[in-house]
């Protein structure tokens, strides 16, 4: 592994860590994470960079702005600011000279995957979507699963009040234009312009993105891989996290050629 730091569009600095294989390569792949957590994803892409990498690919995990080691303040997230981030990691890889770019995104990092995508024309090779955020009024405005659902009032007040509220457990600290920002965007239908192979991989006990957004977008649009019994970013060892991490590299192999 070897840490990295590159700018944002902006100036924010970035940290990433490269998991680079023994094997020259051509291609490489993008790990972006959700909101509330960095580029380790409490071990689980570190894991999946490792089996990744094993398999031949170069691999890049970052960290976006507020997040992890990377600079800025969350408080000041956007999702504007984290398509520049994803830029800036896109354009990091090419600069090393890799011709092939693949691109996991996770939670709230398969939205921001799937804007630069639309974005970026011919950028991305393929994209890779882990329980992704697809529908922002059902994951945050007006949430319907267990993780924000009874706290979306609470989270409007703090925002009346101060102009910034908490999320998840670890106290992420939001401000009032994301939510503001998430109203006139709709990953959904950006989803629906790409041209490009594109996989869902998404666990039916997810309590943090409705896994029937994933299942009702998905349609037309690429492949859906249902995981029965798994939980929001498949944490779970044994089983579930094997058959999520196996997916995956069956997709990249398949569409990295």
């Amino acid at each position: 592994m070897k840490k990295i730091t590159f700018p944002s569009l902006d100036g924010t600095l970035l940290c990433g860590i490269w998991h680079l294989p023994a094997n020259n390569t051509q291609k490489a792949i993008i790990l972006a994470h959700g909101i509330t957590a960095d580029k380790d994803e409490s071990g689980v892409f570190v894991e999946l960079a490792e089996l990744l990498k094993n398999n031949g690919f170069a691999v890049l995990r970052f960290d976006f702005r507020g997040s992890g080691e990377s600079g800025g303040k969350s408080v000041g997230l956007t999702i504007k600011g984290e398509i520049d981030d994803l830029t800036a990691a896109v354009n990091e890889v090419k600069l090393k000279g890799y011709a092939r770019i693949g691109l996991l995104g996770a939670s709230f990092g398969g939205a921001v995957g799937i804007f630069y995508s639309a974005e970026h024309k011919g950028q991305i090779h393929c994209l890779c979507l882990w329980n992704p955020v697809l529908d922002y009024d059902h994951c945050f405005l007006h949430a319907t699963t267990d993780w924000v659902k009874d706290k979306v009032g609470h989270m409007k007040k703090d925002f009346e009040e101060k102009g910034w509220t908490t999320l998840g457990s670890a106290k992420f600290v939001i401000g009032k234009q994301l939510f503001d920002e998430m109203e006139g965007l709709f990953p959904y239908k950006e989803l629906k312009k790409l041209n490009i192979p594109i996989t869902i991989i998404h666990g039916t006990e997810d309590k943090h993105v409705p896994y029937e957004d994933s299942k009702r977008y998905s349609e037309g649009v690429g492949e859906l891989v249902t995981i029965v019994g798994a939980s929001h970013g498949f944490h779970e060892k044994g089983e579930i996290q094997e058959k999520a991490f196996m997916a995956t590299l069956a997709f990249f192999k398949e569409n990295m050629i």
